[in-house]
């Protein structure tokens, strides 16, 4: 008859220890969990009681073992990052692998949930433990081969294509190439000015719909003057409803975030005329839809932060200003 666990943090730690890894304990207001860094590697061990309560002593028995591996991806192709999860987590039933993002990092993760509410033996557990282990160090090597992106370059390229096309210094064509180039990359600035091309025809096609897409990943990554182009271009569309709960959401927030000015007394403009045609209801959840809106991801590089010798802030859109 197999011997089980109590699944005690020293117990877990020494587990984590016959891999090769430190496996330092630490309880703290928060979180029991285990550090598991060695040679450059490094993920945690969280570990909890039956009510999902993180344990306070170090004899407080587990019951759930949550693995939780990660790595700064602030500098990789995001694209790149988030088709190596599709396709990890098509394969991988145990393990997870995700990109989350705030306004503080952007990190790729894998986990996994480890659940013992009937007891496990050790070798069972140990056996879990290295499946998380050849999966967290096969995550880490795929993602080496993402490309690195270069932030100071990108900005190079952002204020190059502001300078040709608003400072005639240059090859139109190559301006739009430029923001094309970043945009792909998933620089916001580049996004909105991209949209604001598209939306007037200026150099490429006229496309409204390809103005919506640029404007609305400008605006998942927290651009206000990606707010106000799209609240403008949405609210256009005065019989589909939804479209303007949308364009009331982001005329909503382009006045909380942009600063005193022509384009936030353009954003007041256009939330005004939309709370004069969507009914009360349908108004009050577009703003509720604003209060609860959070963006994927906010650069952390403003224009204002390129080590470029010479830096130009990008007019907004020519049909709102």
């Amino acid at each position: 008859m197999p011997t089980f666990m109590s699944f005690k943090l020293p117990d877990i730690a020494e587990a984590v220890r016959n891999f090769g890894y430190k496996g330092k304990e630490y309880i703290d207001d928060d979180y029991s969990f285990i550090e598991s860094a060695t040679s450059g590697r490094n993920f945690f061990l969280y570990c909890y009681s039956s009510s999902g309560k993180s344990l306070k002593k170090t004899d407080g028995e587990a019951q759930l073992v949550r693995f939780r591996g990660a790595w700064n991806i602030e500098n990789y192709n995001e694209s790149e990052v988030d088709a190596l999860c599709n396709w990890f987590n098509s394969g991988q039933e145990f393990s997870k692998l995700f990109r989350q993002s705030s306004n503080d990092y952007s990190h790729l993760i894998i986990e996994a949930d480890l659940f013992v509410l009937d007891g496990m033996s050790m070798p069972a557990f140990e056996n879990r433990m290295a499946m998380f282990i050849s999966q967290f160090e096969y995550a880490m090597k795929c993602l080496h081969g993402c490309r690195v992106i270069n932030k100071a370059n990108i900005l190079d390229r952002h204020n190059k294509a502001v300078e040709i096309l608003h400072g005639g210094m240059g090859d139109s064509d190559e301006a739009v190439k430029l923001y094309k180039h970043n945009s792909y990359l998933g620089f916001a600035g580049s996004q909105n000015n991209l949209g604001d091309l598209f939306e007037i025809g200026e150099l490429v096609p006229q496309d409204n719909l390809l103005a919506v897409y640029w404007y609305t990943r400008s605006s998942e990554r927290g651009e206000p003057t990606a707010y106000l182009s799209l609240a403008s271009i949405l609210s256009k569309n005065i019989e589909n409803t939804d479209a303007l709960i949308i364009a009331a959401k982001y005329a909503a927030l382009a006045i909380e975030k942009l600063p005193e000015g022509k384009n936030k007394l353009s954003a007041e403009e256009v939330i005004n005329s939309l709370k004069q045609i969507l009914h009360p209801d349908s108004f009050k959840f577009a703003i509720q839809l604003a209060e609860n809106f959070k963006p994927i991801y906010e650069e952390k590089w403003t224009l204002t932060d390129s080590p470029s010798p010479k830096t130009m802030i990008a007019p907004g859109s020519e049909l709102i200003n």
